[in-house]
């Protein structure tokens, strides 16, 4: 779950993980989170979508926990935010 404490994000955004005295697999899905926010919101296409995912299943993870956190974090990004603009996009164009 990448929405953890508001104080846990400004030390992993100011030092990232290892400015942490304990680090959670919130912590780690959080930052894989961000980084996927920060580039659908810079351009919020499917065209960005694809190269978003493209990248994640091409990143090389320092542990099967960060394996699990990119993953989870591609789930929620996807829930929350590619789903709904792809109903959109239905409206707009129609189905299949």
């Amino acid at each position: 779950m990448p929405f953890i404490k508001p104080e846990r994000r400004l030390i992993i955004n100011e030092k990232g993980l290892t400015g942490l005295e304990k680090i959670e697999p919130g912590d780690i899905c959080y930052k894989f989170y961000k980084a996927i926010m920060d580039r659908w919101n810079a351009n919020p296409r499917w065209t960005t979508a694809h190269e978003i995912y493209r990248d994640l299943i091409n990143t090389k993870v320092e542990s099967q926990d960060h394996l699990a956190a990119l993953g989870l974090a591609w789930q929620v990004f996807f829930i929350k935010h590619l789903w709904p603009y792809e109903q959109k996009k239905i409206e707009e164009n129609g189905d299949i």
